[in-house]
């Protein structure tokens, strides 16, 4: 670790007859959830197993390429990305090899100058066998490498001097200590706890005697606790010593089922250190599965340690709940989220040969892994392809494994239909969108694949025919739409994150990683470009005669479409990973960036937008998903951190750690930060986010998907 850049590196966003805008057409796609404003996409997919079919059993192992070998299809299509708006596809038969085939060989190699030539790297995946026995093949042995420090060794906050990082560790190893005391299944003794209290330990009740319920509904009921400083949580006369203590752990646990499985986990987020010990706040969550409730605990505590002469390691010496709140699940059989995967999509067999087997074993296996840093940003959209009434879904994937069209059943699972739709393209696909580009009444295809967006007009709702990829910038990421000059078809805005460059130093493919980057407002990354739409699916890049080369090379990863002033046309926010936040004003079609005036510059990692109205006020709000960083908010908080960089600079990195954005619409084209006082800034590593009525109360809650790829070593976290 090399001292503060590594811990900041933790804390890680023609005008014709004009119509009316239309909310309904503003699409947005991004990182897995696919969003369309003003109308639901998410018909219902059915969680029943399907019967056996033999018609559903894998096809039979493909005969290897030199350019891809992935057990996914009879026939892979890859289109070439070349400069301007041309483009071809060539189609790769199973059992047919490269040399017998100088077509393959004559598209392959221009595939996108600008992006994969950028680095000089292939695009191919390496063999991966078929058969259900390579998936728990004997891993490669390890190449022992000199001269490298160990994770430990690099990993080793007292070397550099972070104290405070030393102390947190030590506390945490307890904290997992009391953590399994929580999740056991028997009763906690006093004996257990010796090693992790004081002899005078104190503490308010673990859990208060009344608890409010802020929310309930037929299957769930929401409790939550009162401030400390309220007649709910008193702050007099705590419980004193050991045994009083195990005594109000046992009221805390009780509340949890015992008679399914439980858990209990603690992170630490700030360290403060005192003359005779130091105090921590963390966030806990405990989760009891019994046989008919869930029950599940968020809740913030204060703890006094203990640690000099008389105990050589870190005690427990005062707890103080600042926050709680439970949420219990009364029918198991009728949650409020099911995960339907296997039902719906296990007979395919993309799901069996492919996806089921996750991402480490297909990285594992990846020759082309430059843009595969971010470990999912493929995307996925929704639409009724071929006229049928039910939503169909459309998957991309990484580089060298095949698109996936799954066409609904009508009884909620899935038929595999990509090679026949002529859609299971190979190349690195970052988003779709299903929409009509051409106003023929039916879904079209455009997909952001490395350097461009490809085109596929729906044929009779038969299948895709490929038109063109139109280039763009050689990363991009993710695609929005809408009629933003109100002409009467959809047009295109593109993410573009980074740009590539082959004199650059090697950065394990994460910008903020190199030396001379500027994480809190970086305005060295890719273009993102506005693609208008001639009526007919023909698009040319308008970006710069638009006025959208403003603020325009930010590490953009989302945008989404909305009129957040009222005034008929659709503007524009766009999230930046790497600092401040774009809202482009339409303006009669050309735009401007206001993000300042507007106070919505959100400076953090910007990975997702969503509108809403949230309050029900007639004004439209956002809600951006960020990143929350318990590291990042032990580290940039303390005196230590960046002692030689302003107020400003510090607080902005203190801001990329503290978790997701609510920004509220006054109705005057400005807006408030609103995250802390409605509780939603913990969305935790926040990819994307959704506005939706999930118990259809009428009120607008929030959808957040999470989480980062990890494994067995989990030394990283």
């Amino acid at each position: 670790m090399n001292g503060d850049s590594e811990h900041a590196r933790d804390c890680r966003s023609r005008r014709r007859s004009r119509r009316p805008w239309n909310p309904r057409r503003t699409i947005v796609s991004r990182h897995g959830l696919a969003i369309l404003l003003g109308v639901s996409l998410l018909s219902p997919l059915g969680c029943q197993r399907p019967a056996d079919d033999p018609s559903t059993k894998a096809p039979s192992a493909l005969a290897e390429t030199r350019h891809s070998t992935a057990p996914i299809a009879d026939t892979a299509t890859r289109i070439a990305v070349i400069e301007g708006d041309q483009a071809t596809q060539h189609e790769d038969h199973a059992g047919q090899s490269a040399e017998s085939s100088p077509e393959a060989e004559a598209v392959r190699s221009p595939v996108s100058d600008q992006a994969e030539n950028a680095d000089d790297e292939a695009s191919a995946v390496a063999s991966v066998g078929d058969s259900p026995e390579a998936a728990t093949a004997e891993p490669l042995p390890l190449i022992p490498l000199t001269g490298l420090k160990t994770w430990e060794e690099m990993d080793n906050p007292t070397s550099d001097g972070w104290y405070s990082e030393v102390l947190a560790e030590e506390a945490g190893q307890q904290l997992k200590r009391l953590a399994k005391l929580l999740a056991g299944d028997k009763p906690i003794t006093t004996s257990q706890l010796e090693l992790l209290l004081t002899e005078d330990v104190e503490a308010q009740a673990l859990l208060p005697a009344n608890l409010d319920v802020v929310r309930q509904g037929p299957t769930y009921r929401v409790e939550r606790a009162r401030p400390r400083s309220s007649d709910a949580m008193p702050s007099a006369e705590p419980h004193k010593g050991i045994a009083a203590f195990a005594d109000a752990l046992a009221d805390f646990s009780n509340r949890f089922s015992t008679a399914g499985s439980r858990q209990a986990k603690f992170k630490i987020f700030r360290v403060t250190q005192l003359d005779a010990g130091f105090t921590t706040r963390q966030l806990l969550t405990v989760t009891g599965v019994g046989r008919d409730k869930r029950t599940e605990a968020h809740a913030t505590w204060t703890i006094r340690w203990s640690k000099g002469t008389k105990y050589s390691k870190a005690r427990i010496a005062r707890v103080e709940v600042d926050r709680l709140e439970i949420s219990e699940t009364r029918d198991r059989s009728q949650p409020l989220l099911a995960d339907c995967s296997e039902a719906v999509l296990g007979s395919t067999p993309a799901y069996q040969q492919q996806l089921r087997r996750g991402l480490t074993y297909w990285t594992e296996r990846a020759q082309q892994t430059r843009f595969t840093y971010m470990l999912g940003t493929p995307g996925l959209a929704i639409g009724d392809v071929n006229g049928d009434g039910l939503d169909d879904v459309y998957l991309c994937q990484e580089e060298g494994l095949p698109n996936h069209l799954f066409l609904q059943r009508g009884d909620g699972t899935v038929e595999e239909a990509s090679a026949t739709w002529g859609v299971d393209w190979t190349n690195d696909s970052r988003s779709a969108l299903l929409i009509d580009l051409d106003n023929d009444g039916d879904q079209d295809l455009a997909v952001a694949v490395l350097g461009g967006v490809a085109i596929a007009m729906n044929d009779a709702k038969r299948r895709f025919e490929f038109r063109t990829v139109v280039a763009t910038s050689p990363n991009t990421m993710s695609l929005s739409a809408a009629d933003y000059d109100r002409d009467g078809d959809l047009d295109l805005y593109v993410c573009g994150y980074s740009k590539p460059s082959l004199g650059a130093p090697s950065t394990g493919g994460t910008p903020g990683a190199a030396a001379n980057f500027v994480y809190h407002d970086a305005n060295n990354g890719g273009r993102n470009a506005l693609l208008r739409n001639d009526g007919h699916g023909n698009f040319e890049d308008v970006t710069t005669e638009v006025g959208l080369d403003e603020n325009n090379f930010r590490f953009s990863l989302a945008s989404a479409w909305e009129d957040y002033d009222a005034d008929g046309d659709p503007d524009l926010y766009v999230a930046n990973d790497y600092g401040r936040d774009s809202l482009y004003e339409n303006r009669d079609g050309r735009f401007a960036d206001v993000a300042e005036h507007a106070r919505v510059e959100d400076s953090a990692s910007g990975m997702a937008i969503t509108w809403g109205d949230y309050d029900r006020d007639g004004v439209m709000d956002a809600y951006i998903s960020n990143m929350y960083s318990t590291a990042g908010n032990r580290i940039t908080f303390q005196q230590r951190f960046k002692q030689h960089s302003s107020d400003e600079v510090r607080n902005r990195l203190q801001r990329f750690a503290r978790g997701n954005t609510l920004l509220r619409g006054r109705g005057d084209g400005t807006y408030e930060d609103v995250s802390r006082v409605a509780g939603v800034e913990m969305g935790r590593w926040a990819w994307s986010s959704n506005f939706v009525d999930l118990d259809n109360d009428g009120w607008e809650d929030l959808l957040v998907a999470n989480g980062y790829v990890t494994d067995d070593d989990n030394g990283d976290l």
